[in-house]
């Protein structure tokens, strides 16, 4: 299923729960790693509730640049490791993602903030 954001770019939406969304998680990227786990956490914490960097280093115990590189890392690891998630999560067949214009890593790249915003 897709939908089309405000900007007029189309977002695919994972036909799953969250339990599987963890459980994938868990199995296939941050397993027994706490190092791992507290990354999952910053970037939840900056996308999904729009914490200011400062706020979560302050959180975490980090400098604001020290967030910054932790969230570049974990975005390019997620993107290394599910490369292929749009057709692995049920998200449209392969056929549908090369029609619109997403080939290979296009929609994948734009399933996360701009890293430059302002403070959020």
């Amino acid at each position: 299923m897709s939908v089309i954001s405000e900007r007029g770019e189309r977002v695919f939406l994972p036909r799953m729960g969250r339990e599987d969304f963890w459980k994938m998680l868990h199995e296939h990227y941050a397993g027994d790693h706490p190092g791992r786990w507290k990354s999952l956490a910053i970037l939840a914490l900056r996308e999904n509730a729009g914490w200011p960097l400062e706020t979560i280093g302050a959180v975490f115990g980090h400098h604001r640049g020290h967030v910054s590189r932790i969230l570049t890392k974990v975005k390019r690891e997620l993107r290394e490791t599910f490369e292929q998630s749009p057709e692995w999560l049920g998200m449209g067949d392969e056929e549908e993602w090369s029609e619109h214009g997403c080939s290979e890593r296009g929609c994948s790249e734009r399933g996360f903030s701009n890293p430059n915003r302002e403070r959020g």
